[in-house]
């Protein structure tokens, strides 16, 4: 339910606020006076597209800002979930539309894109004008004006989740007979590279050892003079640095006897002078047997040119890559090797599904069979009631192939006329018949299910006297459980509302700007006396009005 409206810098709009309640709102005013704007406007809260054009102050932002009521609408949390918005109770909902024509939208302080906004929108308003018919037509939406009225929801989830395995299904089917197709050449094409990176052997840590063998093979003769060198500073000569380490641990030992820092420097140099002598005798050695082998040499130069080919090749950076792509490869053979026996068991399996699927379908389908003739005869009724007696509605039912709404395609056909066979809207209803048609449809479904705030923009055309009243009653009734609010210029629907706002063009300023107040009283009285006779001659029609008012909310 929509609660509160907000609308500033829009089209002639400066300022508005609206709060509303549950029950009828009607508003009505002069043509021009700003009733479609502010339709405009709570469609751009719906999702409608925005440019920079409409505001009333080219220099600054528009805003429009609806507070809502979701707590009839338990329904509505899966979807805050899956648009990623918290469910909260009001939900605010604000759009902004920069002098650029570029806007931001907020779903309870979140920013979403346009598509959330409409996925939530459509569950909160449903707006509808006299020329807005197009819906009539609309095989899903007949669909659920039949689900809707049969209740079957239950049936109808059962199906859907049935044709959606079947759908699953016939996806892995499509997706292993593409393997198929694809034949031996692919196959033989694995084969190769697996074979290859068998051939290898490949070991994950053998990468950094040869390239580590490589280097000293290609730098033997500089590695053995500089390990000569470092084996004579060590342990060779006079001066090696073994014998002054030994030279100084005798005069540290000398030392430690007379104090204690002394005798901690002859233990610290006594270990340095072991580890320096065990050093010096692992360098000595080395120097002694380091020789290069030129066939190992070679042998380790081709291996490793073997590894950077492959890497190279197969686009990767470490061995372990490859070992992986090696195992990849191998379960993708074994996969072709099994593709007979797959497709079998897929082919079963869509059998299977589709059987199931068809068996729900058949269960929807008797589901919307026992209610069609009951919501025609309802729809002709309220249409009688509404000023069309030869009115005559009837189905046309096609069965089509498996689809998420079902095997049913439907249409609803219509004849205003006595004599004429009921045939497609848009073929023979007039602008008039097609309003009646859709206030007696959203009457009908609102008896069924909790509906969104339901706004109707002069629907009433092209009727007026008593069959007026009757949609003013109609309107009345549907409002005790649903917020409706009615754009109109009949005296009789306005007098049907529970509550009632004025639109107007305010001059008084330099800029003619479109103001909204809400009348009661004998204000409200005024009005319709007004939209009866005229500024001219309203005043006498006046208890006629009161009378009309108490009439309506007896």
């Amino acid at each position: 339910m929509l609660k509160h409206l907000h609308i500033q810098n829009y089209a002639l709009i400066d300022s508005i606020d609206l709060s509303l309640s549950d029950g009828l709102s009607v508003i009505t005013g002069e043509t021009g006076a700003g009733k479609s704007i502010l339709l405009g406007a709570i469609s751009l809260l719906m999702g409608a597209r925005s440019d920079g054009k409409s505001l009333f102050n080219p220099a600054k932002k528009c805003i429009i800002e609806g507070t809502f009521s979701v707590a009839p609408y338990p329904h509505m949390q899966q979807i805050f979930e899956e648009e990623g918005i918290d469910f909260e109770e009001p939900c605010l909902i604000r759009r902004e539309i920069n002098p650029q024509g570029k806007s931001r939208t907020f779903v309870n302080d979140s920013p979403v894109n346009i598509d959330s906004l409409k996925k939530i929108g459509q569950e909160l308003v449903d707006i509808h004008s006299q020329q807005d018919t197009w819906w009539l037509a609309n095989a899903d939406f007949t669909l659920e004006l039949v689900d809707s009225f049969a209740q079957n929801q239950e049936v109808k989830t059962a199906y859907q989740s049935a044709f959606r395995a079947y759908s699953q299904a016939i996806k892995n089917l499509h997706s292993l007979q593409k393997k198929a197709a694809e034949g031996t050449q692919g196959l033989d094409f694995l084969q190769f590279q697996f074979q290859e990176l068998v051939d290898a052997k490949l070991e994950i840590n053998e990468y950094e050892s040869l390239r580590s063998h490589v280097e000293k093979g290609q730098n033997a003769e500089l590695i053995h003079e500089r390990l000569a060198q470092l084996a004579n500073l060590m342990s060779s000569t006079d001066m090696s640095t073994v014998e002054q380490m030994r030279a100084a641990l005798q005069q540290a030992n000398a030392l430690s006897k007379y104090g204690e820092d002394y005798a901690s420097w002859k233990n610290r140099l006594e270990s340095i002078w072991l580890e320096t002598k065990d050093l010096a005798n692992e360098i000595e050695r080395e120097a002694e047997n380091f020789q290069s082998d030129p066939n190992e040499l070679a042998q380790s130069q081709q291996r490793l040119d073997l590894l950077n080919r492959l890497l190279q090749k197969y686009q990767v950076r470490e061995i372990s890559d490859l070992i992986a792509l090696r195992d990849s490869i191998d379960a993708q053979i074994s996969g072709h090797a099994n593709v007979d026996e797959a497709l079998a068991l897929a082919e079963k399996e869509v059998a299977s599904r589709l059987k199931i699927a068809e068996n729900q379908a058949a269960k929807l389908q008797t589901s919307r069979q026992v209610v069609y003739d009951i919501i025609t005869q309802k729809l002709a009724e309220s249409l009688h009631a509404l000023g069309i007696p030869n009115a005559t509605l009837a189905w046309e039912i096609r069965e089509q192939e498996l689809q998420l709404s079902g095997i049913d395609k439907v249409q609803l056909l219509f004849s205003a006329n006595k004599g004429l066979a009921p045939k497609p809207f848009r073929q023979i209803a007039s602008g008039g018949e097609m309003s009646r048609l859709m206030l007696s449809i959203k009457h009908l479904l609102a008896e069924k299910r909790a509906m969104p705030t339901l706004i109707l923009d002069e629907i009433d055309t092209g009727v007026s006297g008593e069959i007026a009243i009757k949609i003013g009653q109609m309107l009345t009734q549907m409002s005790r459980s649903h917020q409706i609010i009615a754009i109109t210029h009949l005296p009789q629907i306005a007098a049907a509302g529970a509550h009632h706002w004025f639109v107007y063009k305010d001059h008084a300023g330099e800029k003619t700007v479109s103001s909204l107040r809400e009348l009661s009283g004998e204000d409200r009285v005024d009005e319709i006396a007004k939209m009866i006779g005229g500024s001219k001659g309203y005043l006498e029609l006046k208890e006629n009005v009161r009378k009309l008012i108490h009439a309506n909310h007896d």
